[in-house]
């Protein structure tokens, strides 16, 4: 599968943790602003979305991080971390992503813009 690559962030960088703190394979929240951000290590990339599953008011970050998904704790729905994408059922809203890095031994991502 072939992913287009992002457009260019619109908005600031905003550092959220050392590189050290997100080891590939795990995940972590992130909250600003009332605004909850899952980010994900896949083998070395990182990938923000949106924290509430979009079926339930569920955190995401309670939830089991399987490859490049992540399954909601509460009815078990899947989401690509990568798109965002709704896999399964009973959720059938895709999750809103950011841009994320790794950058000089941090995690930055940007939450001006959502990635379509």
């Amino acid at each position: 599968m072939v992913f287009d690559p992002p457009a260019p962030p619109s908005g600031p960088w905003i550092d959220i943790g050392a590189v050290e703190d997100l080891p590939p394979g795990t995940m972590q929240r992130y909250e600003s602003e009332g605004q909850r951000i899952l980010i994900a290590n896949i083998d070395g990339t990182p990938f923000a979305v949106d924290d509430t599953c979009t079926h339930e008011d569920a955190s995401l970050y309670m939830g089991a991080l399987q490859g490049d998904k992540v399954k909601c704790p509460l009815h078990g729905s899947r989401f690509c971390l990568r798109n965002g994408r709704a896999l399964d059922e009973p959720a059938e809203i895709d999750l809103a992503c950011y841009p994320a890095r790794f950058q000089n031994g941090q995690v930055e991502i940007v939450l001006a813009r959502k990635l379509d």
